[in-house]
């Protein structure tokens, strides 16, 4: 289940979200241990909201449990990712359809605005900072479509594609990507929907391959 931030976390969800970041964010790796000792001291916090935390991760799917081992990041076999990349092209898809008599200058400005920037961060050979913003333009049309529940369902399904994107990919996989990305991109912005939902499974696919 994706946990939504509403301004009023318990400390439990706290540290859930601070772990979840330094997991996108490629601090704590897939199979890496989580030493709960260490993140309550890094925290100041006791180990109680920690243990809670953990366990929120493992509901997500994120982490497990290893006997005799503790918990650790998940790390994902080819064939799970392939299914939450399906899941997650379906979604996107979904949403494109949903969005299309929404396509304003305003959201096709922000839209190219955000291809821009990946196209800078791939340009960069900067894989952290292309895939957040590939994350932002992807949501951009989740926001468009206006529907919260396929948002919902994308965030929980991307965060696992996050997690195995910070291990799995590498300079030429985000060229490659970024390829494919424009395509899907430009469709949008030119009003294609239908070359855009095409262009979707192609790009994901990228992503996994």
């Amino acid at each position: 289940m994706n946990r939504v931030n509403h301004g009023k976390e318990s400390l439990p969800e706290k540290v859930y979200h601070h772990l979840l970041q330094q997991i996108l964010n490629g601090v704590i790796k897939a199979g890496e241990k989580i030493i709960e000792e260490d993140v309550a001291r890094d925290l100041g916090t006791s180990r109680a909201p920690v243990r809670e935390a953990l366990y929120l991760l493992k509901v997500d799917g994120i982490a497990e449990r290893i006997p005799r081992i503790g918990t650790i990041v998940k790390d994902f076999s080819d064939k799970e990712i392939i299914e939450y990349n399906d899941a997650v092209i379906g979604l996107l898809q979904s949403a494109i359809e949903q969005s299309q008599p929404k396509w304003d200058d305003t959201n096709r400005h922000r839209l190219q605005v955000l291809g821009d920037e990946a196209d800078e961060a791939c340009r960069l050979e900067d894989v952290q900072l292309y895939q957040s913003r590939v994350e932002q333009l992807i949501t951009h049309v989740f926001i468009v479509s206006d529907n919260k529940a396929l948002m919902r369902f994308y965030k929980e399904a991307n965060h696992i594609l996050m997690v195995f994107a910070q291990v799995k990919w590498t300079r030429e996989t985000m060229k490659n990507f970024n390829w494919e990305l424009n395509v899907f991109t430009s469709s949008l912005v030119e009003g294609k929907f239908d070359d855009a939902k095409k262009a979707v499974k192609v790009t994901l696919d990228q992503g996994v391959i």
